[in-house]
């Protein structure tokens, strides 16, 4: 039930400096944005 409540709770709204780290992250370094989320969602990324 916890899991399934992840996907459906409302999205809060996101610190601005978090969403410019993730792009820079995201412009230098694709995979580990990748893991990232992946370690935040519990899921194993390859």
């Amino acid at each position: 039930m916890k899991l399934f409540a992840r996907f459906i709770r409302r999205r809060r709204g996101t610190n601005p400096n978090t969403v410019f780290a993730r792009q820079r992250l995201q412009k230098t370094m694709p995979g580990e944005t990748g893991a990232l989320a992946g370690s935040r969602l519990g899921f194993l990324v390859n």
